[in-house]
Formats: structure tokens, C-alpha cells, sequence
């Protein structure tokens, strides 16, 4: 057994596509290795800035050696076909074995494969992983044609301590790589994975990227000493893909930049200049903060601190003076500016739909009862904050920025907080809103731009989402699973559709209102099963066994209910019995409906009613269906499983003793009403027949 050392040297690395790299390289490697049929103990990928690192352990020096059997044409097959099997094997026609088979007499070749060196093997598959590799984005470099994320420098391929040979974009391999590039960078050679992650670190590169996130996390505590360093985990991996040696140093912010808002502040840190805000014991930001460089000063980091303390005073300059020209106007001065700017070529202006917000939201709020005059003023001031000096320099605060300028000249909470939080959430999972009027604009502003371009026939397509409109839909659902009000979705679309004025837009493409709302309502269906499958843990086909039978303009929150309740009831032993004798009842009527070439409805008659079986059963039918049909109404869908529960002991009955197919007529089609009658009060909670089980 022996070890596979591959090491791809190039300049940095994007950050965000590091991760990605790894899994990437150790998903390649399983493929190729497995292609060859040569056998491995374990794979590691490792990442720093400037190297993306495969090691394999436990691979054998040689592949298997075996026995390898072909079949070649009949006996009597012409002479020509005979003379290229031949060739083809490389035998003579002595050396050839005849088989009697069903289909006549056959030449058979049995050839030894002695096997292959291992080395000759990565040889030729290493450059495909090279060639393979697929980045968000690449480029290439002087006269080569061969794309990379970055210039390559280096190869260093090493097979049980022996150099594999071969090249790749002009580069050769060998067993020699660099270090750090300050600090080390002169070349240096290795004859294991052992020898080289220690010659790393001799040189200055810290191989683990959870070896060095942690240490970043422990040094930016150590000099925040009696402060609190913000809890990031984004900028954290972000800065341990930044750095091969990470040095923590402690940089203060002039006094006189503390009165701008905390996000004002914070933003151009962490986003522009990867520091980390440090607070104090009251959770106040500190005027200090965190920065990690990627090399040891011989001054103790003052020169670096001076620069980086610099750039941050000239960006936090430029914030407070946004901050205060910003201020000399009414927020809802910058909504002038929103006339001039684009929400889409066929959608009309921002300003466009604010107009089309503030209408959405009146009708939205009307039909819950929550205030109109609030959530529309909320809708008015929603986008102004985009046409601001601060949010043009600082994106990441828009609706941040809405929320603070609208406080200062005097707005309600509810107003100025439905500005900030209409965007939640920010990111999958992020917080939901609490306010229902920040809850009425968030989803107003989803179902605008969901309906806008489904309208106009612009839709995720493969990997394809320019507009980010699955996002928007999933946001869409998370918003409307809450506790505070239920929202027929289904029919909001339909009122965000008639707020366009359609006649005057006039795209290329335009559906009518139904092709529009029942297209994008097909698209939230497949999102919501997605969202209920990693939210709540509910299979697939539970999903699709609601969605089967919940008409009337169901709310997202009441179908995830509906979908809670019957997974709760599958995972009882009364629920898998009731599936299994709904799929043979259901499996019954199928075959007999289609005998009969009629469809059975439920309708019993009781004076054909014979055995105490199937009159139980209908008895507990009649009286279980209409209070189970309310409940259902009434969203209470856990007791209306439980009440499905009770029928396990009289279907059971009823399959045990009765004969569905008896030869008296008039019973039979009594029994198989019975029957429907069943699937009908299955099916006002879930179409059971598209449960798997």
C-alpha cells in the first residue's frame, strides 16, 4: 500500500470557491480511481489561498492482475469478421477456444491483464482532474488556452515517494513547492504528505482550513482581551480562506465616527475590510476592532494597523457624510429619484412599484383586518432609502438605512420597521418578521416581483435564475408559515397581478391573469415541498398526498399543518394500517370501476346493508365524516387525523368478514359505496393513494 500526494500551486484563490474546490477534487478522485478499479483506504482534500491539495492513502503499487474473457463471431462467420476479432485480440486463430452456445458454436479469447504500475495510472488520470474541473468562474493566462480559476504554478504529483510524471498548461510535475509567500518563498522539496505538511508549516502555511478558522477565532479573542469579538461565522470563513499564516491585530476607529449607527459602522468593516467589530460588556460597540493579516511584521504590526486604520477612516468619513446629506431631505424625497430607475425594462420603474406596493398592501391589509393606512405608508417609504447616498455606497443597508432615516423625521415604530424588515428574510433561514405590518409588505413586495415575471415569462430555468426568483419564493413561503394570519396566497397573485397596468407595459411576452397565477402557483407548490421536506422532515409523497386533495385557495401555513398532522399519523401503527387497507379498498373500486365502467361515489344505501360489519363501518362513516370535513374546514387537521385513526378496527372488521364481490348485485355495488365512502373521508384530509407504503 502506498500514498498519493497531488498538489495544484496557483495565485489566490477565491475565498467563496474554496470549499466547493475541496469537494470538488475528492469527488473527482473517488470517480477515476474507481474507473480503474484501483482501491484506496481514504481521500483528503485540503485548501489554503494558494493550493488545492489531494492525498490518498492505501493504494496498491500495482492494479489487479485478472482474466479477461471476449467473445468473438460464430465459426462460420465470414473470413473477414474472424480476421479482425483476431486482430483486434491480438491472437492467433489456434490460440482461440470454440464454445457451443444456445446460438451455435462461438471463438472465445481468455488474455491475462497482468495489471499496470499505479504511477502509470495517475499519470493519466491526474490531468483529467485538471481538465475536469469546473470553477463559478476562470481565466487563462499568456499564450495557454487551458482555463483555471488562477494562473497555475505548480504541480507537484508524488506516487509512494516517486515523482508521477506528466504536464499540464506548460507545467511539469515534480516534488518540490513553495511556501509562504513572503515570508518563505523559496521552492522546497518532499517525499510524503507527512514531510510536506511539516514543511509547511516550517515555511509558514497552515495546510487545515479548520485548523486555521479556529486559530483565527482564538487570536481575535486573545486581543480583544476584556472586549466581545461579533460572532461571525461568514467572516470567519471568509478570513480563514484569506490567509495561509493568520496573524490577529487590534485596530482602533476615531472617537468622533461612534455616533453614526451601529450598522454604518460595522458594514464597511466587515464586509470591505474583513475586520471583526469588537463590543463591550453592554454590548455596545467597542472602538476597536479585529484584523487578520497573512504575515508576521518585524515592527509587531503598527505599519499594518496604520494602513488598515487609514482605509477604514476614509470609508467611515465618507458614511458620515452620506449620513448627513441624506438627512437634509424627507425620506420620501428620494422616491422622485425611483421614477429614473429600472425594476425591470417590462416591469416599469421602482417608483413604478412602490406605486403597485402601496395598493397591494391596502388590499392585503383589508382582508386580514390589520391597519391600511399604516402598512400603505410603510409601502410608500419601502424602496426610498435605494435612491440615498448611503445605500449607494453601501448596498448591504439597504432597508437598514429606510429604517433609521424614516425614525429620525419622526415615522411610527410600525411604519419605520416595516421599512427595515420587508427584506427579511435577508438569507435562507434568516429571521421571519414578528409585525404584521412588516409581515403584509414582505410578502406584498415577494408576490409584486413573483407575478411581475412569471407574467412576462421570465422563470428559473436550470441552474439559470438571473432575478433570483426562487429565492423570492421561498422567502414567499417562510413568510407566510406564521402564526399571526393566514393569507390565501393562491388568491393574493391574483390581486398583485391586476395592480400591473398591463396595457400600458406591453412586453414581448404576456400570460393572461389565469396562465400567470396558476404557472407561478405550481412553482411555490415544488418550493413548498422542498421547504416542508428540510423544514419539517415530511417526505415527498406526504406533501403531494395534501396538495392531491386541498382546494379553496389553501394557505401555505394550513397545507404544512395538514402535512405535520399526517406525518404524525404514518408514524403511528394505526396509520400504516389504515394506509394499507385504503390501498386495498382503493385497489378494489379501481378494479371494479373499471369493470363497471362507472365511477362509485359513497352513496349507501342502508336497507341493503346485511352484516354488523358493514353497518358499523357505515355507521361510523356517517357520523366521523362531517365532523372530520369541519375540522378540517376549521384547520384543526391534528384531531382530524386522530378522528381518522378510530375507522383502523372497523375497516379491519369489515376486510376480515366481508366479501366485497358477492354474487347478489345490489349488495355488491352497496359494498363497493361503502368503500368510496371510505375514500371519500380519507381523501378530505390526503389522496392516501400517492403515499408510498
Amino acid at each position: 500500500m502506498a500514498e498519493w500526494l497531488f498538489e495544484i500551486f496557483s495565485e489566490e484563490i477565491p475565498s467563496r470557491m474554496q470549499k466547493g474546490a475541496q469537494e470538488q477534487l475528492k469527488a473527482l478522485a473517488e470517480t477515476y480511481l474507481q474507473q480503474e478499479k484501483l482501491s484506496f483506504k481514504d481521500i483528503y482534500t485540503f485548501i489554503t489561498p494558494r493550493r488545492l491539495v489531494l492525498v490518498v492513502e492505501g493504494l496498491p503499487l500495482n492494479t489487479e492482475e485478472k482474466w479477461e474473457e471476449k467473445k468473438g463471431p460464430r465459426i462460420d462467420a465470414p473470413q473477414m469478421a474472424i480476421d479482425g476479432f483476431l486482430k483486434t485480440t491480438g491472437v492467433r486463430r489456434d490460440e482461440c477456444q470454440v464454445r457451443d452456445t444456445p446460438k451455435g458454436q462461438f471463438l472465445f479469447v481468455v488474455q491475462k491483464d497482468p495489471g499496470r504500475p499505479t504511477a502509470d495510472v495517475l499519470a493519466q488520470i491526474a490531468p483529467l482532474f485538471l481538465e475536469k474541473f469546473r470553477w463559478a468562474k476562470s481565466m487563462r493566462w499568456g499564450s495557454l488556452s487551458t482555463p483555471w480559476v488562477r494562473p497555475i504554478r505548480g504541480l507537484l504529483c508524488l506516487f509512494n515517494g516517486n515523482v508521477v510524471p506528466f504536464s499540464y498548461a506548460g507545467i511539469t510535475t515534480s516534488n518540490t513547492t513553495h511556501g509562504h509567500r513572503f515570508l518563505a518563498p523559496q521552492p522546497f522539496s518532499v517525499d510524503s504528505f507527512k514531510d510536506y505538511q511539516k514543511k509547511l508549516r516550517d515555511h509558514f502555511v497552515i495546510l487545515d482550513w479548520q485548523e486555521r478558522r479556529d486559530l483565527i477565532q482564538r487570536e481575535v479573542s486573545r486581543i480583544a482581551q476584556d472586549l466581545t469579538p461579533a460572532q461571525d461565522d461568514e467572516l470567519l470563513d471568509e478570513v480563514a480562506g484569506l490567509t495561509e499564516w493568520p496573524i490577529a491585530l487590534k485596530g482602533s476607529i476615531d472617537e468622533h465616527f461612534m455616533k453614526l449607527p451601529l450598522e454604518v459602522i460595522t458594514t464597511p468593516m466587515r464586509v470591505h475590510q474583513r475586520y471583526f467589530p469588537l463590543f463591550n460588556s453592554q454590548g455596545d460597540l467597542a472602538p476597536f476592532f479585529g484584523v487578520i493579516a497573512n504575515t508576521q511584521a518585524t515592527d509587531g504590526g503598527k505599519t499594518i494597523l496604520t494602513g488598515n486604520e487609514r482605509v477604514l477612516r476614509a470609508r467611515l468619513a465618507d458614511a458620515q457624510f452620506f449620513w448627513q446629506q441624506d438627512q437634509k431631505h424627507p425620506l420620501e424625497h428620494f422616491n422622485i429619484s425611483l421614477k429614473t430607475r429600472l425594476f425591470h425594462q417590462h416591469l416599469g420603474s421602482l417608483f413604478d412599484k412602490v406605486v403597485r406596493l402601496e395598493k397591494l398592501c391596502g388590499r392585503i391589509a383589508a382582508k386580514i383586518g390589520a391597519d391600511e393606512k399604516v402598512v400603505k405608508r410603510a409601502a410608500l417609504l419601502s424602496k426610498a432609502d435605494l435612491a440615498s447616498q448611503m445605500v449607494g455606497e453601501f448596498p448591504e443597508l439597504q432597508g437598514i438605512m429606510g429604517r433609521y432615516y424614516a425614525q429620525a423625521q419622526g415615522e411610527t415604530p410600525e411604519v419605520f420597521q416595516a421599512i427595515e424588515e420587508h427584506y427579511w428574510p435577508r438569507v435562507s433561514g434568516g429571521p421571519i418578521p414578528d409585525a404584521v405590518s412588516s409581515l403584509i409588505l414582505a410578502i406584498a413586495d415577494r408576490l409584486d416581483t413573483l407575478i411581475g415575471f412569471f407574467t412576462i415569462g421570465i422563470t428559473p430555468s436550470g441552474s439559470k435564475d438571473p432575478f433570483a426568483l426562487r429565492r423570492a419564493g421561498l422567502s414567499l413561503i417562510a413568510l407566510s408559515l406564521n402564526p399571526h394570519f393566514s393569507l390565501s396566497i393562491d388568491e393574493a397573485l391574483g390581486w398583485a397581478y391586476d395592480m400591473y397596468p398591463w396595457s400600458e407595459l406591453t412586453p414581448p411576452t404576456l400570460k393572461s391573469k389565469e396562465k400567470a397565477v396558476s404557472d407561478l402557483w405550481q412553482f411555490l407548490l415544488e418550493r413548498l415541498k422542498f421547504t416542508l421536506r428540510d423544514g419539517q422532515g415530511s417526505p415527498y409523497d406526504h406533501v403531494d398526498a395534501v396538495l392531491a386533495v386541498a382546494r379553496e385557495n389553501p394557505t401555505f401555513s394550513d397545507l404544512a399543518l395538514r402535512v405535520r398532522a399526517l406525518d404524525q399519523l404514518m408514524d403511528r401503527e394505526d396509520g400504516q394500517n389504515l394506509l394499507k387497507a385504503y390501498k386495498r379498498a382503493s385497489n378494489i373500486l379501481r378494479i371494479e370501476e373499471e369493470k363497471d365502467k362507472k365511477q362509485y361515489e359513497g352513496y349507501v344505501l342502508e336497507n341493503n346493508l346485511t352484516d354488523s360489519e358493514e353497518k358499523d363501518l357505515f355507521e361510523h362513516l356517517s357520523e366521523n365524516s362531517p365532523k372530520i370535513q369541519d375540522l378540517v374546514k376549521k384547520g384543526n387537521f391534528v384531531q382530524a387525523v386522530q378522528d381518522l385513526a378510530k375507522f383502523r378496527p372497523y375497516v379491519d372488521r369489515f376486510f376480515d368478514k366481508i366479501i366485497v364481490n358477492t354474487k347478489e348485485e345490489k349488495i355488491r355495488i352497496n359494498r363497493l359505496n361503502i368503500l368510496a365512502f371510505l375514500r371519500k373521508t380519507l381523501h378530505q384530509v390526503a389522496d392516501f393513494s400517492k403515499i408510498e407504503g
